[in-house]
């Protein structure tokens, strides 16, 4: 992949769950340590970006 493990990590859970991706990454000899931390970089910010927009959501509906 043209970026690497952040890109790999940012951009798989469109695709694939986390846990796949990080055995992916992990399998072709990429450092755990290295891979932990993009994926809970990873996670921190989908978890963030779904609860922005879910909170939006809610409000919309809920008037």
């Amino acid at each position: 992949m043209k970026f690497g493990v952040p890109s790999a990590s940012l951009l798989a859970p469109l695709a694939l769950p986390t846990m796949f991706t990080a055995a992916t990454l992990v399998g072709t000899g990429v450092s755990r340590s290295w891979v932990i931390l993009w994926q809970v970089i990873a996670i921190v910010l989908w978890t963030t970006v779904v609860t922005v927009v879910a909170t939006g959501v809610l409000r919309v509906v809920g008037g």
